[in-house]
């Protein structure tokens, strides 16, 4: 490791590598040995010429930690220079990445770029038509209890059943309410004879579903 140089404030940092490694006398041929980077792309680290380095940012700041680091030089202010002089930051190495990632997709053959469209296309009509059936449909209405045509001697009758969870339930005209999972338990008084239990769920947009039930209450003698 080579002796801790000083090297000048209010420099570019590739001036400041190039100072650096000059005041250590180290040639850029021993330079290469040591950091195992090509003396081409060491130049273009001296010269600011990064775009002459056809890796990604994240390689040149590779190569700049190891010059750095063999030259003594504070790797972390590096870094940070040259993060804010050549890439503008995150933001800008964002920028560059969704760069790329339009090359890519421009270099697609057109017959994959056609497909890859379409098949996003679909994807949100089918979204959308899901959507709209969903608007459309009447709610769900299952009736676990009673079956239809029951006989009984009790005068109280439990109505157990299920719907959509945003459905409002009905019994015989009169709301009722119902779980947070769309499950709902109500009961009745029933008269004498057959009973006609209409059980209606509407969704918020007016759609309905309607279950009616016939029970004969036969009171005990």
């Amino acid at each position: 490791m080579f002796e801790k140089k000083k090297i000048s404030a209010g420099k570019r940092v590739c001036a400041r590598l190039k100072e650096a490694r000059q005041k250590s006398f180290v040639s850029l041929d021993e330079l290469s040995k040591q950091t195992k980077i090509s003396k081409r792309h060491l130049i273009a680290l001296e010269e600011c010429q990064f775009d002459d380095i056809p890796y990604a940012i994240i390689y040149q700041k590779n190569f700049l930690k190891k010059y750095a680091e063999i030259l003594n030089l504070p790797v972390e202010e590096i870094l940070s220079q040259f993060n804010d002089e050549e890439t503008g930051g995150t933001k800008k190495e964002i920028q560059i990445s969704n760069e790329l990632h339009k090359k890519k997709f421009q270099n697609l053959p057109s017959f994959l770029r056609l497909a890859f469209i379409l098949v996003i296309v679909f994807t949100l009509v089918g979204y959308i038509g899901w959507q709209i059936q969903t608007l459309l449909k009447p709610p769900e209405l299952i009736l676990f209890s009673p079956e239809n045509g029951l006989v009984t001697t009790n005068y109280e009758l439990v109505i157990r059943g299920q719907t959509n969870q945003e459905s409002k339930i009905s019994i015989n005209g009169l709301e009722i309410s119902s779980k947070g999972d769309g499950q709902f338990e109500e009961t009745i008084t029933l008269s004498p004879g057959v009973n006609t239990i209409n059980i209606t769920a509407k969704k918020k947009h007016g759609k309905t579903t309607e279950l009616v039930r016939y029970v004969i209450y036969k009171p005990a003698e």
